[in-house]
């Protein structure tokens, strides 16, 4: 399984109902995809992530590069700052607070 953990904060605060709207298309179409086993987003320390577990590298490929997702990531960069994403094998789903660790110590690391 593949794990892909990110976060993003709006340029705007007026940029939030587009956002969500987009982001919530996205996650409607990982939710809808037979080889995603887990889709979530959720706000933490000011930023808004993304959860999502894959039962491979292809699977999630594919779903990054097509429908909703595809267009919330072209749209991205002029409603929100992006921050690092992460993408981490592994055995079970994480949880947010365990995903969200892997993520620190990425960032960390990479500083």
């Amino acid at each position: 399984m593949l794990a892909a953990i990110g976060g993003v904060s709006l340029k705007r605060w007026y940029y939030g109902p587009e956002f969500v709207w987009r982001a919530r298309q996205a996650l409607l179409q990982a939710r809808g995809d037979p080889l995603c086993l887990h889709a979530d987003v959720f706000p933490h320390h000011g930023l808004f992530f993304s959860l999502s577990v894959w039962h491979d590298a292809e699977a999630m490929l594919t779903f990054a590069h097509s429908g909703p997702h595809r267009r919330v990531v072209q749209a991205a960069s002029r409603l929100a700052d992006v921050n690092e994403f992460h993408h981490f094998h592994c055995i079970a789903v994480p949880s947010r607070r365990q995903a969200l660790q892997v993520w620190c110590q990425h960032v960390q690391a990479a500083e």
